[in-house]
């Protein structure tokens, strides 16, 4: 792992236990790749938080994978909407990847809620995803 990606795992570590969600504490971390000031992702990926508001739904840590692709990705034409498709590979890519990791992208099947396996803590999923993200999206380990 190179030394920029352990530095944005200990930063979304710290994030996370100064209260920001999942979500906010990864995709926080980008916010110098994303082009995007924090105030405005903490906002944006505030919802995505506890597997989108109430564990049913993807872990909030990977799901910043997709917040993440598209602000990297999107060519932004308005008019004749064109990268979508780079946008979903990238952001099927890293949960493709958490998921072949930790064995689901659900947050209350990775705390284990219903089965009292837990599979992955908050923390572990927090630092996966951005070694995941940082990987897939942003090649920081090549």
């Amino acid at each position: 792992m190179s030394d920029t990606t352990s530095k944005r795992v200990e930063e979304a570590l710290h994030r996370h236990t100064k209260g920001y969600n999942c979500a906010q504490a990864v995709s926080c971390v980008f916010c110098d790749k994303a082009g995007i000031d924090e105030e405005t992702m903490f906002r944006f990926t505030e919802g995505m938080g506890l597997g989108m508001g109430g564990m049913e739904g993807t872990c909030g840590a990977i799901g910043a994978a997709a917040i993440l692709s598209g602000l990297k990705n999107s060519s932004a034409h308005l008019d004749r909407p064109d990268s979508k498709g780079v946008s979903y590979k990238a952001s099927k890519k890293c949960l493709s990847d958490f998921k072949e990791q930790n064995g689901s992208v659900v947050c209350k099947d990775l705390k284990g809620v219903e089965t009292g396996n837990v599979l992955r803590s908050c923390n572990d999923c927090i630092a996966d995803a951005v070694r995941i993200i940082a990987q897939e999206l942003y090649g920081e380990d090549d």
